[in-house]
């Protein structure tokens, strides 16, 4: 409905699953981070809980694009307490059976499989989403599956995914020797106000809208009725776009996302917070100084960030002319938005897309880097020199962050084009290296990337030549 109103290449808050979306906030990373470790250091149980509408499944979803080349993942989502045997769901999960197996010929199956996959040296990772509802007998039934681990091959591991129900049964005292297993858990919590800030403006600029179409004090609304829930943020952000395009409204400001809720919170079934202010909220005039209140980046102290619409109609040149100077200025959101809309130019989409990932490196945000350096790269027209520098960055990008089988793939292309480029024969050793791969350990963020912010400096040279 409002997608074209918008220039949106998708609904932004879209309540289905999509780990495109996925904003990797401190509370996601985080639990996202262990699961991988819990894969690495072959845990043979991991759990992860939290609310519904937390963004379990969109995790999970993450977990298994990125891991699923490498093992064989089965996804089971709708076994129930109620049923027998949990043996029969897995095998289906795995694509083995879709027949009704007696137990002796179906346990046969699993074993031989797990046999095999282990012989090809990949690991069996199960998946039970919304296991809370599995009750204790089933849970003891994935318990005796795991003991198929026998010898020093780990065949099978398992995540457990569910709502605090799933805490409050593994607690029980009859749990015990399934608790002693698990290695990882995790309990995803609410976003702060700063993060849903951020999660809005993350999934405007994923859909290729706009991150400043929602005010400050919106965002802020948004949190407060709520109260961080990812799926509720959803809601509420988009029956605000729904009512912001029915009154052909650039900017949706907190009175009309105030407007939105309360007529949706009239059946009384979306279960928003702060509901009582949400009527004198709606009435109050229009506040003019909502409009000017800017956008927090670093370093942006009191100027105020341009309006969407007025950027938007500048020509994509002068974009990325303001985006370079804002950068240089350290307000790198601001400068981000901008070199978005420098892109709309299919001539400056390569340097645009480069430039925003090497914001992103600046700020921190590395699995947004890494998107925006493959976007870049989908420009066949780049020249041979800046598609190595931009590969490079992206190499080293997916090394900082762990995933080191990526890098080499990276560093392949690169020493097929150019076997004497920078040090990139000594790179892809490194990241070869069994140490390399196998590393349990959890560095924090600022340790592990602390190398590329003087990277990020050093190639942005290569695009600040065709500047304006």
């Amino acid at each position: 409905m409002y997608e074209a109103f918008y220039r949106f290449k998708a609904k932004p808050f879209a309540l289905l699953p999509d780990s495109s979306f996925l904003y990797h906030g401190s509370e996601h990373q985080t639990a996202y981070s262990l699961l991988e470790y819990g894969i690495l250091s072959q845990a043979p149980f991991m759990v992860l809980t939290g609310d519904p509408g937390m963004g379990k499944t969109s995790l999970l979803q993450k977990l298994i694009a990125e891991h699923g080349s490498k093992h064989k993942i089965g996804l089971v989502t709708n076994a129930r307490y109620d049923i027998e045997q949990l043996l029969p769901w897995i095998l289906l999960s795995l694509g083995l059976s879709t027949k009704r197996l007696d137990p002796i010929e179906a346990y046969h199956l699993f074993s031989e499989f797990l046999s095999q996959e282990a012989k090809r040296s990949r690991r069996v990772i199960l998946i039970v989403d919304e296991a809370q509802s599995l009750g204790a007998e089933l849970l003891e039934e994935l318990r005796l599956l795991s003991n198929m681990n026998d010898g020093k091959t780990l065949k099978l591991q398992i995540i457990l995914s569910g709502q605090p129900d799933l805490q409050t049964l593994l607690r029980r005292i009859d749990m015990t020797q399934f608790a002693q297993r698990i290695v990882v858990d995790y309990h995803l919590k609410p976003l702060s106000e700063s993060d849903t800030a951020h999660c809005i403006r993350h999934r405007l600029r994923v859909a290729g809208g706009l991150p400043s179409l929602f005010t400050n004090k919106a965002c802020a609304l948004v949190h407060r009725l709520s109260r961080g829930n990812p799926r509720l943020i959803n809601q509420v952000s988009d029956i605000a776009l729904t009512y912001g395009y029915a009154e052909q409204v650039r900017i949706i400001t907190s009175k009309l996302v105030a407007q939105a809720a309360l007529d949706r919170s009239k059946g009384g079934i979306l279960p928003l917070a702060e509901q009582e202010e949400l009527v004198g909220l709606a009435a109050d005039p229009d506040d003019p100084a909502e409009l000017d209140d800017p956008i927090p980046s670093p370093g942006l102290n009191t100027v105020a960030v341009e309006s969407a619409e007025a950027q938007s109609m500048s020509p994509p040149e002068d974009d990325y002319a303001r985006a370079m100077d804002l950068k240089e200025l350290g307000r790198l959101e601001d400068a981000v938005e901008l070199f978005h809309s420098a892109a709309r130019d299919k001539s400056m989409w390569f340097k645009a897309y480069a430039q925003v990932g090497l914001c992103y490196v600046k700020m921190k945000e590395h699995h947004a880097a890494i998107q925006a350096f493959r976007t870049a790269l989908d420009d066949p027209t780049a020249s041979r020199q800046d598609m190595l520098d931009v590969l490079y960055v992206l190499g080293r990008s997916l090394e900082s962050i762990g995933k080191a089988d990526q890098a080499v793939e990276v560093y392949h292309r690169i020493n097929q084009v150019a076997p004497t480029y920078r040090d990139v024969t000594s790179r892809l050793r490194e990241a070869q290296s069994p140490r390399k791969q196998s590393s349990p350990k959890l560095k924090s963020a600022t340790k592990q990337h602390s190398w590329i912010t003087g990277l990020a400096d050093t190639v942005q040279r290569f695009f600040i030549g065709s500047r304006k």
